[in-house]
């Protein structure tokens, strides 16, 4: 057997499992990417607005290469709980943001209850929701639980 004849399909192997590997990568991302982050225990220096008072950043930056526009976002209470929305943040929504740029708002502490929040979201134009949990997933499931139990005790009355 000659070293060619070898060499030929181990080639063609390689690049039968790159190939797809390649198309994946590529595909992802290429995707819209957001990404929440919430800081808590912030002081803001220089403003007269927020002097003294402690509070809680949300940003939601673009960490992917297409541009995303961000109509809403706030945080999903635990059911029965209220949701919060965020109505004030730089730049004000709805806000294109192309790759990383991002939109920040300033929420004062006091005024959250974090033990109450389920997940922090960003709903863009497309209405995909982008996700950052705060409670455990035992919680979440929890919560989910009893509201689908709910509705379809509603449903049943209904009917």
């Amino acid at each position: 057997m000659k070293t060619s004849e070898v060499i030929t399909p181990v080639i063609a192997g390689y690049g039968a499992v790159l190939s797809p590997v390649a198309i994946v990568r590529q595909w992802k991302s290429d995707r819209i990417k957001v990404k929440l982050a919430v800081r808590k225990n912030r002081e803001m220096v220089g403003s007269a607005k927020y002097k003294g008072v402690t509070l809680t950043e949300v940003k939601i930056t673009n960490i992917g290469h297409r541009p995303v526009t961000i109509v809403s976002f706030g945080a999903i209470g635990f059911y029965p709980h209220l949701s919060l929305a965020g109505v004030d943040s730089q730049p004000l929504l709805p806000c294109e943001i192309r790759e990383g740029q991002l939109i920040s708002s300033y929420w004062p502490q006091a005024e959250l209850d974090f033990s109450k929040i389920d997940y922090w979201a960003a709903w863009d134009s497309h209405d995909r929701v982008h996700e950052l949990p705060e409670a455990s997933r035992f919680k979440h499931w929890k919560s989910m639980s009893q509201q689908k139990k709910v509705f379809r005790n509603k449903k049943a009355e209904l009917k």
